[in-house]
């Protein structure tokens, strides 16, 4: 790996996006002030060497690219973690259409810090229980159970608050650590369902008691399980996640049947790196809580966020979280990317489509800005300058994507073409529904995944008899295929 002892890009004071015509026109500067035959100052010749060696290097578009990304491993080597990013392609090239790329971002815990003797931070939670009609009988029996049995989970300086919703809400368990597992257990077994489903006043209870014990080194995290559509309070709660996600509070969202505002609850949980899971079967929860405990308590690296520019021409199209949790994201500024547990990294694709290149550029600037991130352990910040850029070429040559580009690709397709049949459903074009959902079901059956193909063929059975599919089977088409994306086929 080469060594630089200095900035190329500093030295001609460009920045890392400059122009081949900018950076020509930095050197000649540069060069009629340190040549040595007008310049006889002491230095002034070894810096006019470094001047050559940098436009050298700036000016020729591989050279360029090599220097780019081993200037930037240079800096992550001194980070307490690893960014690798991989490209669907190599360059980019001259073309009058519009082209993609994808760039797989792999961030990875490095050794001596999972090998750190401090133990994690306490956390700060607040388990936020529908209680409303439509979760009366086992659902609610088994949501109190969870609750109970997360309780007893926690360790003596965790922070933990429980809250009971329906159309109002109020505090069962008040913020409060060293918990009298006793005391509390008799008042959720007395929680009983009743009223309607309004998610922003069980929100707003569950936001104020993390509010009281909050710090910036705990693991605020707020919880949500419900099994109901809320109705007129939609833009209220997504207001209170974003004031949540500026706290890096995060909001794991557990959607019980098929009558949940699943796209409600994906963009609460987007907005502040959480995520979003379909509970196919009560008994799930305490499986899917404790899965989240575990993973909390073992987090390595938090409040990731990437705070982000996009290069001229250039428009984000997607952003996926595929690890730790595999999670659509929202497209603009910052990325809100959540934490990274151990024995886990924290990977996301972006799709990027790049408009028609001028002839003159020969390096495109795809995407810039600033990485932030606490490791816990350390009781440390960190922000790393982050940025991503192809050498731009003449003409296309062909390529094959990295194994797990193609991968993550393969599963996004399957996913986008469930979506794309959905949206057909409403708009009651049912043959052409019903023939994609048959293809996402036989590409399943050639993965393995037998299951989800079988219970997609179903639903299309009963939209060729009802033009319709039913509430459940729609959300587990939808969640099942989004698990997909995960790299190590791990089901969330």
């Amino acid at each position: 790996m080469m060594s630089f002892k200095k900035n190329f890009y500093k030295s001609l004071g460009l920045q890392k996006n400059a122009t081949q015509a900018e950076i020509q026109k930095a050197y000649r500067k540069a060069a009629r002030h340190l040549h040595p035959d007008v310049n006889v100052e002491a230095g002034a010749t070894e810096h006019f060497i470094h001047i050559k060696e940098a436009y050298e290097t700036l000016s020729n578009p591989r050279k360029r690219q090599t220097y780019d990304n081993d200037f930037e491993t240079d800096i992550l080597a001194s980070l307490p973690i690893r960014i690798e990013t991989q490209f669907s392609r190599s360059t980019l090239y001259h073309s009058s259409e519009p082209q993609y790329i994808y760039a797989l971002i792999s961030m990875d815990i490095l050794q001596n810090v999972k090998q750190a003797s401090s133990p994690p931070p306490p956390l700060n939670i607040a388990l936020i229980l529908d209680t409303s009609t439509s979760m009366q009988g086992t659902r609610l029996e088994i949501v109190k159970a969870s609750a109970i049995e997360l309780l007893r989970q926690l360790r003596p300086q965790d922070m933990a608050s429980i809250i009971a919703f329906d159309d109002r809400a109020f505090a069962v368990l008040e913020a409060n650590s060293h918990i009298n597992i006793r005391h509390i257990e008799s008042r959720i077994h007395a929680l009983q369902a009743n009223g309607g489903t309004e998610i922003f006043k069980g929100l707003e209870a569950g936001f104020s008691e993390l509010q009281r014990f909050y710090q910036p080194r705990y693991t605020n995290q707020l919880i949500l399980i419900t099994d109901g559509h809320t109705y007129g309070d939609e833009e209220t709660s997504l207001k209170l996640a974003d004031k949540a996600a500026e706290q890096d509070i995060g909001i794991t969202c557990l959607g019980i049947g098929g009558e949940w505002n699943d796209k409600l609850l994906d963009e609460l949980a987007a907005r502040t790196g959480g995520y979003c899971a379909y509970v196919q079967k009560p008994r799930d929860i305490y499986h899917l809580l404790t899965n989240k405990i575990n993973n909390l308590r073992k987090t390595l690296a938090e409040n990731i966020n990437f705070h982000f520019e996009l290069g001229p021409g250039v428009d984000l199209q997607s952003a996926l979280r595929l690890k730790p949790e595999a999670s659509i994201l929202p497209t603009k500024t910052p990325l809100r990317l959540g934490s990274i547990p151990g024995q886990s990294q924290q990977q996301i694709l972006l799709e990027l489509i790049i408009q028609p290149l001028p002839k003159a550029v020969q390096q495109a600037l795809l995407i810039t800005g600033e990485l932030t991130f606490d490791i816990p352990t350390e009781d440390k910040s960190y922000q790393l300058p982050f940025y991503l850029a192809r050498s731009v070429e003449s003409a296309s040559l062909p390529e094959t994507p990295p194994v797990a580009i193609r991968k993550a690709l393969s599963s996004l397709n399957l996913y986008r073409m469930q979506e794309q049949a959905q949206h057909e459903i409403s708009q009651g074009e049912y043959n052409q529904a019903q023939q994609r959902l048959k293809n996402v079901a036989t590409q399943l059956l050639s993965q393995g995944e037998d299951k989800l193909a079988s219970a997609i063929f179903s639903e299309v059975e009963h939209l060729q008899t009802t033009h319709s599919i039913s509430a459940e089977g729609r959300k587990r088409i939808k969640y099942g295929t989004r698990a997909l994306l995960l790299p190590d086929g791990k089901k969330q």
